[in-house]
């Protein structure tokens, strides 16, 4: 029976843990993986069968992402680099609402499900469609609707760092939503093409595959996830972690996506609760991707980042923060700016009369 490789006892979890946080360059990223007992990459190969043929107790193994040698075409799927990012954020939200409806779930185990993403905002932040805020005039208490909805933006941030000397992008996602405990971390967050959103209306996604598109624009990615600690349903309380990096094994011509596991099951490492607590993570998941590659894009993104979430995201049923190279914004989606220019600016709504064309 081989063991889960504990964290090793000659590191010390809380600054591991912060580094981890910390960490926005490929440098930062491959100091902390020297430090820790890692097998070879070309000295374990995972085989769906028998994962545990190869493995060497005692060390971090690199497996598969969604347990499959054959993930690289599914992985690189996006089109462009921004459409991952809006998937990131889109998991995020959805986060936000399954806390939310599973904490409904524990007072009414007989309610019903909100029918829809926008019935579902609407049930559990009291907020509309954002584009109706700038011509609502409806306070949520003693707070406009836009300062409300200001509060719950909050909840959910996108931020782009970019290193000079090193030239690389980093981009991290952070949600506070319902999290996963480290035993659901690669059954859910690393699994592909699977989905439990199926019979669940007010979701947005179902297959949860979008966002993995981001490993293939990224050198390495991290992720950190812990469960709401009133949501774990008999699981144990902790902070899952793992890295993302593209393998490309010698003699070989498959080529995959592969996370850093703790156990032939593919569970990810983990560290104790009291760790998370001691760095302010009370629950949410954050991926965040290195050495980001925006393509042609790139020598501008930190100017346009913000109008492309606009665009892609036109209107988010949440609203979200983004701290872009030091310039923190919040993103409502075009729908809402639109919106907000025609409630603000009356010469938006001028009608024109019939007019003449003749031909020439």
């Amino acid at each position: 029976m081989i063991k889960p490789t504990d964290f090793p006892s000659n590191l010390n979890g809380k600054e591991f843990l912060k580094a981890l946080m910390e960490s926005a360059t490929t440098k930062a990223v491959e100091d902390l993986l020297s430090k820790l007992p890692i097998m070879d990459v070309n000295s374990y190969h995972y085989e769906a069968d028998a994962p545990e043929a190869t493995w060497q107790e005692g060390k971090f193994h690199w497996v598969p992402v969604g347990r499959d040698r054959g993930n690289a075409g599914r992985i690189r799927l996006a089109g462009k680099p921004i459409y991952p990012l809006a998937e990131r954020l889109i998991n995020g939200m959805e986060a936000l609402i399954e806390m939310m409806r599973f904490r409904e779930l524990q007072k009414e185990p007989s309610a019903p499900p909100p029918s829809s993403p926008r019935e579902a905002v609407l049930r559990y932040f009291n907020l509309p469609p954002l584009d109706h805020i700038p011509l609502s005039h409806q306070k949520v208490g003693d707070k406009t609707l836009r300062e409300h909805a200001r509060e719950y933006a909050r909840l959910l941030q996108l931020d782009l760092k970019f290193d000079k000397k090193l030239k690389e992008f980093s981009v991290s996602v952070r949600d506070h939503g319902v999290g996963q405990a480290p035993l659901k971390v690669h059954k859910t967050l690393l699994s592909l093409g699977s989905s439990d959103k199926g019979d669940k209306p007010y979701l947005i996604g179902v297959f949860g595959q979008g966002g993995s598109s981001t490993y293939a624009a990224s050198k390495y990615s991290w992720v950190l996830s812990r469960r709401a600690p009133d949501l774990l349903g008999g699981l144990s309380d902790g902070i899952g972690w793992t890295f993302v990096r593209h393998v490309i094994p010698k003699g070989r011509r498959d080529p995959y996506f592969a996370y850093l596991a703790a156990h032939p099951d593919g569970r990810v490492p983990s560290l104790h609760a009291t760790i998370a607590d001691a760095l302010d993570f009370k629950h949410g998941t954050q991926f965040c991707h290195i050495s980001y590659d925006f393509g042609s894009s790139a020598s501008a993104i930190t100017r346009n980042l913000y109008q492309a979430l606009n665009h892609v995201l036109y209107n988010p049923v949440l609203p979200f923060d983004t701290d872009v190279a030091g310039t923190k914004a919040t993103v409502y989606g075009n729908s809402y700016r639109l919106s907000n220019a025609s409630a603000e600016r009356k010469d938006l709504d001028k009608t024109f009369g019939p007019q003449n064309i003749e031909a020439q």
